[in-house]
C-alpha cells in the first residue's frame, strides 16, 4: 500500500499541483523500492517531459534521452509481463512524447499502435485530430518530419503479445478522422477578447487547468489541464490573429465550458481569432457602384459573435445593376455615395447599425457600434413594430 500511496502523491504532485520537479523526486523514490513499477517509469518519464519543456535549466538533450529510455524500459516491462493495456499505455506515452517534439510521423506510428492494442481514452479522437493536422500542413509545405537523434526509440522484445509493427500502419490516416469532442466560439469588444471551450470532462476547479499566452510572441496561447479519471492531458494550442497581455489572462470554469478572456494590447477589431500564415488586412467588398465603376475587392467581413450564426457582411446584396433615375438627388442617393466612398470600418459600422436597428440607426463609427447590438431608436411619436 505503501508504493501506491507514494504513486497517487506523485501523481498528483506532476498534474494537480503543476509541480514536476517534486513529483520526479517521488517517482524515484517509489523506484529506488520497485525498479520495475510500469507507472513510476512511464510518469517519471512524464515529469521530465514537463521539465524539459518548462524550465530552462531542465531544457537539454540529456533530459530528453532520460525521458525516453524510461518509456522504453516501460515497455519493455509491460511487454515481458504480457500486460496489453500497460503496453498500450506506454504506446500513448511515447506518442505524446514525439507530439510534443513535433516528430510526426513517429507520434502516428505510436497513436496506431496504441489503438490496435485496443487503447481507450475519451481524448484519442482530439489526438488524431491534432495528428491529421499537423501531418496536413506538412504536406503542404512539401516538408517532412524532422527527427532528432535524440529521439532514438530502440527496439523491444515481445512477449506473449505481438506488437504490431510500424510498417503494418495504414498510409495516411484518413482525411474523414473523428473530429475532437469540443467547439469553440469567441466574441470581442473593443479592448478584450474571449474565447470559449466547450469540452464535456472538465477539472472542478481553475487551478487545475494551465492556460496562458506565450511571453515571448504574446500570441501563442496553451491550454493543458490532465483529463479527470484518464492516463491523458489535455492540450490546446493556438496562435492569437493579434498580440494579448499575457499577465492580464481570466480563466473561468463551468460545468462543460472553459471561458478565457484576454486583454488586446492594440485597439483593433480583429477580422478572425486565429492568426494565418497569408494573414493581411482586407478590404470589405462593395455594396454599392463605386462613381468610378471600378470593381471593388471581394472579401469576407464577420462580425464575431457568441452565437453560432454570424453575420457575413460581405453577403448582404445592396448593389444596383442601374441607378434608378428617381434617385437622383434623394436621400437613397447620398447614403449610396457616403458609402462608396467610405473606409472599411465605416462601412462596416453603417451596415450592422441600420441591420441591427431595424433601419432606425445610421452609425458611421465602428468602435462604437462594435461593442454590441445595436438597438431600434425609431422616430419621437412613432412606435416600433416587429414582424
Amino acid at each position: 500500500m505503501a508504493i501506491e500511496n507514494d504513486l497517487k502523491q506523485a501523481y498528483k504532485t506532476l498534474y494537480d499541483k503543476k509541480d514536476p520537479q517534486t513529483a520526479l523526486t517521488l517517482y524515484d523514490k517509489v523506484l529506488s523500492q520497485s525498479s520495475q513499477n510500469i507507472t513510476a517509469l512511464i510518469y517519471k518519464a512524464a515529469s521530465l517531459e514537463k521539465l524539459y519543456f518548462g524550465f530552462a535549466d531542465w531544457h537539454s538533450d540529456e533530459t530528453l534521452h532520460n525521458a525516453l529510455d524510461l518509456l522504453n524500459k516501460a515497455l519493455n516491462v509491460a511487454q515481458e509481463r504480457g500486460d496489453r493495456s500497460k503496453i498500450a499505455l506506454v504506446h500513448f506515452r511515447i506518442f505524446i512524447y514525439f507530439f510534443n517534439l513535433k516528430e510526426f510521423q513517429r507520434a502516428k506510428e505510436n497513436l496506431q499502435l496504441c489503438k490496435d492494442l485496443g487503447y481507450n481514452d475519451p481524448t484519442l479522437p482530439m489526438w488524431e485530430t491534432k495528428l491529421e493536422t499537423k501531418l496536413k500542413k506538412m504536406a503542404k509545405k512539401g516538408t517532412t518530419t524532422t527527427t532528432s537523434n535524440t529521439t532514438k526509440i530502440e527496439p523491444t522484445k515481445t512477449t506473449n503479445i505481438p506488437s504490431p509493427k510500424p510498417a503494418d500502419i495504414p498510409q495516411p490516416l484518413a482525411a474523414e478522422t473523428t473530429q475532437p469532442k469540443f467547439r469553440s466560439d469567441w466574441y470581442q469588444s473593443s479592448n478584450k477578447v474571449t474565447l470559449s471551450l466547450f469540452i464535456g470532462n472538465l477539472p472542478t476547479t481553475k487551478s487545475d487547468i494551465n492556460a496562458k499566452i506565450s511571453a515571448i510572441d504574446k500570441r501563442t496561447l496553451n491550454v493543458s489541464y490532465q483529463i479527470p479519471n484518464s492516463h491523458s492531458e489535455f492540450q490546446y494550442e493556438m496562435k492569437l490573429s493579434h498580440q494579448v497581455d499575457p499577465e492580464n489572462v481570466t480563466l473561468h470554469v463551468f460545468s462543460k465550458k472553459l471561458e478565457l478572456t484576454f486583454t488586446k494590447l492594440e485597439n483593433l477589431q480583429w477580422k478572425t481569432l486565429e492568426y494565418k500564415s497569408d494573414q493581411m488586412e482586407t478590404t470589405a467588398k462593395s455594396f454599392v457602384k463605386s462613381t468610378n465603376n471600378e470593381t471593388s475587392t471581394d472579401s469576407t467581413l464577420n462580425y464575431p459573435s457568441s452565437s453560432k450564426k454570424q453575420i457575413d457582411w460581405s453577403k448582404l446584396d445592396v448593389d444596383e445593376e442601374e441607378e434608378d433615375d428617381d434617385q437622383k438627388g434623394s436621400a437613397d442617393e447620398f447614403f449610396q455615395k457616403l458609402y462608396a466612398g467610405a473606409d472599411p470600418d465605416t462601412r462596416r459600422a453603417m451596415m450592422k447599425s441600420f441591420i441591427e436597428s431595424n433601419g432606425t440607426t445610421l452609425n458611421t463609427n465602428w468602435e462604437d457600434v462594435s461593442k454590441g447590438k445595436v438597438e431600434p431608436a425609431p422616430p419621437e411619436g412613432s412606435e416600433l413594430k416587429h414582424w
